[in-house]
């Protein structure tokens, strides 16, 4: 597989005169290894999914039993919704800070998990990584490097960069990482793993400033690293900083899922990040209320801890499910045990299980879910 065959490859792609959507001149580089290849390319105004498509399945058909990697400009390709046929990749919201955002997260990547789907969940805040912690992995040293055999042709790895938190470093890639080595992932409760936070100690501060050093990062976490969920959930920061950014204008988001308090004031925060997502194209599965209630321990009645807003509902957000206070959500966290496996039959458990029956049914409408042979 080099470039002449890759340009051989597209040739039946055409523009709207008849000539070659992709000639050799729009081929910035060709590598490939057993069972994969990547094509990166520099022509302009290609750059979405819906363009890449094409050109991914007519590698596809020219490369058959290979995994096919599109690159162009800032964005990365690998069939389906970005991430690869049945394969989805779903950011976890909030707008605003301090509305349980990583907790539903956490729970809700095990409860996917427990509908039979493949989970990782990353730790897409960068400088305030807490995902290792909620889930009980505190680890001294990184996981065994992964074997790199394999015969691989037209290779160029660059030095790349290294990212230093106090106390740590990672070494990012200056270009695509073949599957014999990328960098293994952890495990914990039958979920993948990956943060930051195993870099840095969690006393010290990060230290990744700047939209490109942002980019570069989440990118990595996203594409270099040994992956084989389905489902991917991120874990994002709150407001509409530089991660956020990256990840609505640069990773394949399959869509999004708003976590807030039923309140005005976190929704109006969640609002202005709905807003930047709904002007990059991206999907919005609908929000999960958070201690959207308190049931009183001397009377059972429910108590209603804030006021109620309609901004999300009345811009066609919909509501998945009704998460009520209950402080073991956020004692199970810091003993790195989530509730629903904590307690797996109780009534937070339950409201889990019917957000992410939801959840499921939405990614079986958008392309489908891998382990189950792509249904619909």
């Amino acid at each position: 597989m080099d470039e002449a065959a890759v340009v051989a490859a597209l040739a039946p792609l055409t523009d709207s005169d008849g000539s070659p959507l992709i000639g050799p001149e729009d081929i910035y580089g060709v590598m490939a290894e057993a069972g994969w290849l990547c094509v990166s390319l520099r022509k302009e105004g290609i750059n979405s999914a819906e363009l890449l498509a094409p050109i991914h399945a007519e590698l596809g058909r020219a490369f058959p039993n290979t995994e096919v990697e599109v690159r162009v400009d800032r964005r990365i390709y690998r069939g389906g919704e970005g991430f690869g046929d049945g394969r989805h990749v779903v950011a976890v919201l909030g707008g605003k800070g301090g509305v349980g955002k990583s907790t539903v997260a956490v729970n809700l990547a095990l409860t996917l998990w427990a509908l039979g789907i493949p989970v990782g969940l990353l730790d897409g805040d960068l400088n305030a990584p807490d995902i290792p912690h909620m889930l009980g992995v505190h680890p001294k040293e990184e996981p065994a490097e992964r074997g790199t055999t394999g015969s691989g042709q037209n290779r160029r790895y660059g030095a790349g960069r290294t990212v230093v938190g106090r106390g740590g470093a990672w070494r990012l890639s200056s270009g695509p990482v073949p599957p014999s080595r990328r960098r293994p992932l952890y495990g914990r409760h039958n979920l993948e793993i990956m943060s930051v936070g195993f870099v840095a100690p969690e006393r010290r501060p990060m230290a990744l400033t700047g939209r490109g050093m942002v980019s570069s990062m989440l990118r990595s976490l996203l594409f270099d690293m040994a992956w084989t969920a389905d489902v991917l959930l991120i874990d994002a920061p709150p407001g509409t900083g530089d991660e956020i950014q990256v990840m609505a204008r640069e990773l394949p988001l399959s869509g999004a899922i708003f976590v807030t308090t039923p309140h005005d004031l976190a929704q109006m925060d969640a609002e202005r990040t709905f807003t930047l997502l709904r002007e990059q194209g991206i999907m919005v599965m609908g929000m999960v209320q958070n201690m959207s209630s308190l049931t009183c321990p001397h009377c059972d009645r429910e108590v209603d801890l804030f006021g109620q807003s309609s901004r999300l509902a009345d811009a066609g957000v919909q509501v998945l499910g009704r998460i009520p206070f209950d402080t073991r959500l956020s004692v199970n966290a810091d003993q790195g045990l989530p509730l629903v496996l904590g307690d797996p039959t109780g009534p937070i458990s339950y409201e889990f299980a019917r957000i992410g029956v939801r959840v499921r049914s939405w990614l079986r409408e958008r392309g489908g879910i891998r382990a189950e042979g792509l249904s619909s």
